[in-house]
């Protein structure tokens, strides 16, 4: 329900001359109730005056009804009215919020068809610069391949002339070749005869000096072997004898005895040890002849020969003990 301006103030005027009216109704009522009545004996007037609260009474009281039914309306009314007020507000927010919905659509698909139309133009575009695009390539494939044919078949003309050319060039190369092959054959040909010549030369004065070497060697073995031999029949000699010199004759000892020592020398000419390898038969007669040898202790001579022939001759040394003095 929607209230006016004049419907909010006719209300009120409508209650307060009601609320007149009835106060002089009441007033007439009360007059004409004092005017009927018998008048009372004169009496000594006596004033006895009370206060009276309207509001106690019940016009007051209804009055006070009236007045808070009279505000009630017009706060009904005012709420109704900014109710109406703000209902109408938000209605009109609504339709401008519709309304701007509405104009951002149509702008949003004018923006879209603009979108639309320029993204439909773009790719026309695009379209027509492939399509130029695909002509300048299928052109330039074009000439690329004429351009590639006439390289090919000017290789080919210049393969077949350097073929022809390098197939000369091979012939003469395999004639100078040969030639060379020849000469060099016949270089090394006199190279392996002058170099057989002298191979054969360098042998024969090689033999002769071989020949002179092995005999000055052969000589010289034959006099070292001689020097040698000589020196070892001296040096075996002086062994027997310093053992014989070192040796006691044992009272057991008869002529005819003999024994046969095998002594190992140091390469200093001292004895390493003595072992009796064939017995004479007397214990005594053996002993007394390895105890001779340990009594002679070192031959000095031994340190001075030279190695080989003491490793050859002395290194270890079988002597026959037999001296020629025994009694019968």
């Amino acid at each position: 329900m929607k209230f006016t301006d004049k419907d909010s103030y006719s209300l009120p005027v409508v209650l307060a001359v009601g609320l007149h009216v009835a106060v002089l109704v009441g007033g007439a009522i009360i007059a004409g109730l004092t005017q009927s009545a018998p008048e009372p004996p004169k009496r000594p007037p006596i004033v006895n005056a009370t206060i009276i609260d309207v509001s106690d009474t019940v016009i007051g009281q209804r009055e006070a009804e009236e007045r808070r039914a009279a505000d009630a309306a017009v706060k009904a009314q005012q709420e109704a009215k900014r109710k109406a007020q703000e209902e109408a507000k938000r209605q009109a927010e609504k339709a401008a919020l519709e309304k701007q919905k509405r104009e951002a659509e149509v702008t949003r698909q004018k923006q879209e068809q603009a979108r639309q139309k320029a993204e439909a133009e773009r790719k026309a575009a695009i379209e027509k610069q492939k399509a130029a695009e695909e002509k300048a390539r299928q052109q330039r494939i074009a000439k690329e391949k004429q351009a590639a044919e006439e390289k090919a078949r000017q290789e080919r003309i210049a393969k077949e002339k350097k073929a022809a050319e390098e197939k000369a060039r091979q012939e003469a190369e395999r004639k100078r070749k040969q030639e060379l092959e020849r000469q060099k054959a016949a270089e090394l040909e006199r190279k392996r005869r002058a170099e057989e010549q002298a191979r054969q030369e360098a042998e024969r004065r090689k033999r002769a000096e071989e020949a002179v070497q092995k005999a000055v060697a052969e000589e010289e073995a034959r006099r070292r072997e001689v020097e040698a031999g000589q020196m070892v029949q001296s040096i075996s000699g002086l062994i027997n004898q310093r053992i014989t010199n070192a040796w006691i004759r044992p009272p057991s000892a008869r002529n005819g005895m003999k024994t046969l020592l095998r002594i190992n020398f140091l390469p200093n000419g001292e004895v390493a040890d003595v072992q009796v390898l064939k017995g004479s038969g007397n214990g005594t007669f053996d002993k007394y002849a390895v105890d001779a040898v340990y009594k002679v202790g070192r031959i000095e001579e031994l340190a001075d020969i030279e190695s080989y022939i003491f490793e050859r001759n002395f290194r270890q040394v079988d002597l026959l003990f037999n001296p020629q003095d025994l009694r019968n």
